[in-house]
């Protein structure tokens, strides 16, 4: 069950990487182009900026999951210095529960507030706020999924530590 639990969650650890890299690639183009028909041919486009402003919350709501996944978001390191072994344990799943908690409430609002705007539109585009607000709940619900991957295996090879020389707060 645990093994099988991980490979889903390795899985959506790996969509939502190809999704990040794919959003990442399509905003830098856009960008490019935003700013070629701004200063080159002084006719600016007006869904290339709703685009880019959309992509950025879709880009930070799921890379929120590969942080959870690698615990590589903010923490208090002189909790893990304790030296009572239960302390630790305690305190890391209270810290899993409220966090688990919190994702499952926000993927839940966030659902019925992008069920509540599905009639209101961009305003340079024809296309449903709820694509934007989308984003919340699909974002929450991958952290969500990579958090309790995280609680079952915590993940030794992080991003932080092969990258940015092991800031991550992992132990």
């Amino acid at each position: 069950m645990r093994r099988a639990y991980l490979g889903f969650a390795n899985g959506c650890e790996r969509l939502c990487a190809l999704a990040l890299t794919v959003l990442m690639g399509a905003m830098a183009l856009l960008g490019f182009f935003q700013v070629a028909t701004r200063f080159v041919l002084h006719e600016p486009s007006p869904w290339s900026e709703e685009f880019l402003r959309r992509a950025m919350i879709w880009l930070v709501a799921i890379g929120l999951s590969i942080g959870f996944r690698y615990g590589s978001h903010i923490c208090v390191d002189v909790i893990n210095r304790v030296r009572a072994a239960w302390l630790r344990a305690f305190v890391r799943s209270s810290v899993f529960l409220l966090s688990l908690v919190f994702l499952v409430t926000v993927a839940w609002i966030g659902t019925d507030m992008a069920w509540r705007v599905r009639f209101q539109s961009f305003a340079s585009v024809e296309l449903s706020m709820t694509w934007a607000y989308a984003a919340i709940p699909v974002g929450a619900a991958f952290a969500a999924i990579a958090l309790i991957a995280q609680f079952i295996a915590p993940s030794q090879d992080t991003p932080g530590q092969r990258e940015f020389g092991g800031m991550a707060c992992q132990e």
